[in-house]
């Protein structure tokens, strides 16, 4: 496609209004808010103006990125998308594509069997290097041959996109090609559902991605119970309106591409996220995504802390990737604003990560020398942004849970657990925008994932400064801190979250103290923050 067909097709797919509308609320802001407070800070120091520059400049950033991302999840509250079905009775063949490399799951693979379409063919896309896991995967598509081809390589070149990529070049000949991860679980209706909702113009589609939700089983850890609903929150929530305001991202499962996009594009590309690299070289090559939010399927939150670590540390370093090999030339295609905007919201929380963590304690000590010289350091209209965002998250929260109890726990727990893995992550960013990551497979199927000990010393460390700043630069500000350092100091702690130890039941009352101390900071505005 052409400069200008891929320009008529963003303009016919794509509407400005909720970006332009959030940029205007946030300059808003600035202009009400920040602007005249930050020039009498000028009057104050012209070295302490600089450090107030740039914590401000900071937590307006952070401001940016949230009222963004708040804007897609609170509409999707009120307004279901909709989504255009075509109700012919379709046969297209469908590959679906299983790749597993030392997880295999034989539930999940014969959730891909098991199904009441029968145009389609299961390729399992093999990098094992552990014998019973190629062994088993082995017996299990002898056993099955009708429906299931065993795909293996020589060498695992390329991560997961060599894999898929291997098998697309070798063996797949669908025009249609379904991803399913190791962890994910199919519905047995789930193809024919898919098959019937397919669009009616389909010649434009590069992918279509679909909603997950998560495995409700009872073997579920108490990490995965209580941080589960995360899924559930991104997928109708943050994605629902993207197809029409933003970027639909691919997510590398529950995914169907087409193989004339992956032809157009030589592929996928061979980065830590290949499924958005795909996505963006697809979209500016003028094919689009698709978001079905009427198709799902099952997939499990990480174990337990150190399992969540490995995949956020892996995100943080795909996306240091994506930002020096694919966003550059992203920017530079006719792929419409909105797009490019909604990908710069999407990544621009992993360079962030670490200047939040310095932010925590430069705004400390901005917040307690204003306190100490009586200078109004708060805004009045800011204890009323803040109480917002508050009541609004936990109102996300409420529409996504079983009820309140549940929307309660997944409040703290969120707020620690984020909170605890923001340094460690915003350090792979930084490191990785340098070095080239190597990709580290997400343990799955209740695997049990070791911190090491380099972190965890680092974070109690990060944790005692914290706190022993919150304490010592006394201001409404302190609270904050201190939350942030308690979350610090219990970064070992929270790999103890599903054990039935004494040291277990410990840490499942203390990761309620960071939010509670995030609340209390709040209180502390409204009570001394202002004059």
């Amino acid at each position: 496609m052409n400069n200008q067909e891929v320009k008529n097709i963003s303009e016919d797919h794509k509407k400005p209004t909720l970006v332009l509308l959030t940029i205007f609320i946030w300059g808003l802001l600035i202009y009400i808010v920040i602007w005249p407070w930050i020039h009498q800070i000028d009057k104050f120091d012209v070295y302490f103006s600089i450090l107030t520059h740039i914590s401000a400049a900071i937590w307006w950033s952070v401001l940016l990125w949230a009222l963004h991302h708040m804007s897609f999840q609170i509409i999707s509250m009120f307004k279901k998308a909709n989504f255009q079905e075509n109700k012919k009775n379709e046969r297209t063949p469908i590959a679906i594509l299983f790749t597993t490399c030392d997880d295999f799951n034989l539930e999940y693979l014969k959730s891909c069997l098991d199904q009441d379409y029968d145009n389609f063919r299961v390729y399992v896309c093999d990098d094992s290097k552990l014998p019973e896991y190629k062994d088993s995967i082995s017996k299990f598509c002898k056993k099955n041959a009708k429906k299931c081809v065993l795909v293996t390589r020589a060498n695992n070149k390329g991560f997961k996109a060599g894999n898929l990529n291997n098998a697309l070049e070798n063996i797949i000949i669908e025009d249609w090609i379904l991803l399913v991860d190791s962890d994910q679980f199919l519905p047995s209706n789930y193809l024919s559902k898919l098959v019937s909702n397919f669009p009616k113009d389909k010649s434009d589609i590069a992918f279509i991605q679909y909603a997950h939700q998560s495995v409700l089983s009872e073997e579920n850890s108490p990490f995965q119970t209580a941080l589960s609903p995360g899924i559930t929150l991104y997928y109708f929530r943050d994605m629902m309106y993207r197809e029409n305001f933003g970027l639909v991202p691919m997510l590398g499962h529950g995914a169907m591409i087409s193989r004339s996009a992956w032809d157009s594009i030589g592929g996928f590309p061979e980065v830590v996220s290949e499924d958005f690299a795909f996505a963006l070289r697809s979209i500016a090559k003028g094919f689009r995504g698709v978001y079905n939010a009427n198709n799902i399927s099952y997939e499990s939150f990480p174990f337990d802390f150190g399992g969540f670590m490995v995949r956020l540390r892996k995100f943080a370093s795909g996306t240091a990737e994506l930002i020096r090999r694919e966003v550059p030339r992203f920017l530079l295609s006719p792929a419409h604003f909105v797009e490019k905007w909604d990908l710069l919201m999407m990544l621009i929380w992993y360079p962030l990560m670490l200047f939040v963590t310095i932010n925590g304690f430069l705004g400390a000590y901005v917040c307690h020398k204003l306190w100490e010289d009586g200078l109004p350091y708060l805004h009045p209209v800011l204890p009323y942004i803040y109480t917002w965002f508050l009541l609004s998250i936990f109102a996300l929260h409420l529409s996504i849970t079983k009820g309140v109890s549940s929307a309660i726990k997944f409040y703290f727990w969120s707020t620690a657990i984020y909170t605890a893995a923001t340094p460690i992550a915003g350090l792979s960013f930084w490191r990785h925008i340098f070095t080239k990551p190597t990709f580290n497979r997400t343990p799955k199927n209740q695997e049990k994932t070791k911190l090491g000990i380099l972190g965890p010393i680092f974070m109690v460390a990060l944790g005692f400064f914290a706190l022993f700043y919150s304490y010592n630069w006394i201001s409404p500000f302190s609270p904050l801190l201190a939350g942030q350092g308690i979350a610090y100091i219990s970064y070992p702690l929270y790999s103890k979250l599903n054990s039935d130890s004494l040291l277990g039941s410990f840490s499942r009352v203390i990761v309620y103290i960071p939010g509670l101390f995030m609340i209390i900071a709040i209180y502390a505005m409204w009570k001394w923050g202002t004059y």
